[in-house]
């Protein structure tokens, strides 16, 4: 699937008004300084800023949490050639007490593909795998006497292995290491897994199998070379465990959860903006596999359901650089695929039910809890829940088309049944689900690391 820039929208409608602003930089953690600052080295495998993806925004929020919390943070991370700004980096150099960029080039790219050849490794940790990202981290830490080395996905871990001390290891014999982190989020094995299931043809179908087995391989190993491990959920646990048996290897038992947050802030009920009758909202990166089949899914088995009793709803497919498979799905009737927009928390608001009809993934869908942050009426599969675990009073949960469809038509005939569940839906969120509350959480597992 090759991934395209949408110019406008394709399909009928155009998105409304848009703050150009509004998501340009994390906002303002509301914390007070810690009494125990630290010294902690961050390593991440793309640029944090501008914040197109899930990870880069939880990256990008980590940062400012850390800042606000008065910790020192060194910073490496790989220049994947995106559209960084010059004010991008300002605001990384101003949350950080240091911050260096690798540049991730073809000829780089290419030994990593050699690595996972020779090496038996996953692409994505062979491509990510940077030698000059791995010699300032080993320099760093040899010379910071860091309390915490963090890196986020397991992509990375290459860089970081065996620099940290591991679980149980008495203070005597630490030698000065950090308590190191990696936080997996998700277990890959399980995503790949599913995203080869539900492959649109042979050819994605077999590298993604591909890819499993190496994923499976290595997170069965690799989290041995940490301090503890960061997962989001109870599901990729067990299945990070389940590879551990698979493989004849000892099972994990240094994980902590960790998740993401939403800014409640910016994805919130709105009065100022009319709610569109019978008007459907998905929103994602559109070139990603899962986002992908999701939105093929949904347009494909329970479009036509929905417009069949409801001949005049409209869906819009929110996202941006969505493929040509995406663009496609414009033309069914009622169907518009924005494109980029600067601000999806603008056509969330304007959707009288927001859906998230993943069928493969893992960890969390950060959507998820935006459309729950939103106050809105959603429909989900179980996979789209799978990480956050949202209560029966707050979503719909339905895997079928046909109970797809039928709760989505439950919500657009009963608007106060829609907003009894988008109210529920937010004060959830705000009870567990904002930055704040998981990286408090994280630093609490960084505190315990270092006084075990």
């Amino acid at each position: 699937m090759s991934a395209l820039q949408a110019a406008g929208s394709t399909g009928p409608g155009s998105p409304a008004p848009v703050d150009v602003n509004a998501a340009k930089f994390p906002r303002q953690q509301d914390v007070e300084r810690a009494e125990r600052p630290l010294r902690i080295c961050v390593v991440y495998g793309r640029t944090p800023l501008p914040m197109r993806r899930a990870d880069q925004m939880t990256v990008a929020h980590l940062l400012a949490f850390l800042h606000a919390r008065g910790h020192e943070v060194d910073f490496f991370y790989i220049d994947t050639g995106g559209e960084t700004t010059p004010e991008d980096r300002q605001w990384i150099a101003s949350h950080t007490r240091r911050a260096e960029a690798f540049k991730l080039d073809k000829l780089l790219a290419l030994r990593g593909l050699t690595r996972v050849v020779t090496g038996l490794t996953p692409f994505q940790v062979g491509l990510f795998s940077h030698a000059g990202q791995k010699e300032a981290v080993h320099k760093a830490v040899a010379t910071n006497k860091y309390d915490i080395l963090y890196t986020y996905y397991f992509r990375s871990a290459e860089i970081t292995k065996d620099l940290g001390y591991l679980p149980g290891t008495p203070r005597s014999q630490r030698a000065g290491r950090p308590a190191s982190f990696l936080a997996f989020q998700l277990s890959q094995t399980l995503n790949a897994r599913r995203i080869a299931k539900n492959a649109p043809d042979l050819a994605h179908k077999l590298f993604y199998e591909v890819e499993s087995r190496l994923v499976e391989g290595y997170e069965a190993r690799i989290w041995r070379h940490f301090s503890r491990s960061v997962l989001i959920g109870k599901s990729d646990v067990e299945e990070i465990k389940a590879a551990c048996r698979r493989r004849g290897r000892p099972e994990l038992d240094n994980f902590v959860f960790g998740a993401h947050g939403t800014d409640v802030s910016r994805f919130k009920p709105r009065t100022d903006i009319p709610i569109k009758t019978d008007h459907l909202v998905f929103s994602g990166v559109m070139r990603t596999p899962t986002n992908v089949q999701a939105a093929q899914w949904f347009v494909n088995r329970v479009w036509p359901l929905i417009r069949a009793e409801r001949p005049n709803a409209t869906f819009s497919i929110v996202g941006r650089e969505p493929t040509g498979d995406v663009l496609e799905l414009g033309r069914q009737p009622g169907v518009t695929v924005t494109g980029t927009v600067p601000d999806p928390a603008v056509l969330m608001a304007e959707a009288s039910v927001c859906v998230n009809p993943m069928q493969a993934g893992g960890g969390m869908q950060n959507k998820l809890i935006e459309f729950m942050a939103s106050g809105k009426a959603i429909v989900a599969t179980s996979v789209a829940n799978e990480g956050v675990a949202a209560p029966a009073d707050t979503l719909v949960v339905a895997d079928e088309p046909a109970d797809f469809a039928r709760a989505v038509l439950d919500f657009l005939a009963n608007p106060n049944l829609a907003e009894a569940f988008g109210q529920r839906a937010r004060a959830h969120v705000l009870a567990k689900w904002t930055w704040e509350a998981h990286y408090l959480k994280l630093e609490r597992d960084f505190y315990a690391a270092l006084d075990e």
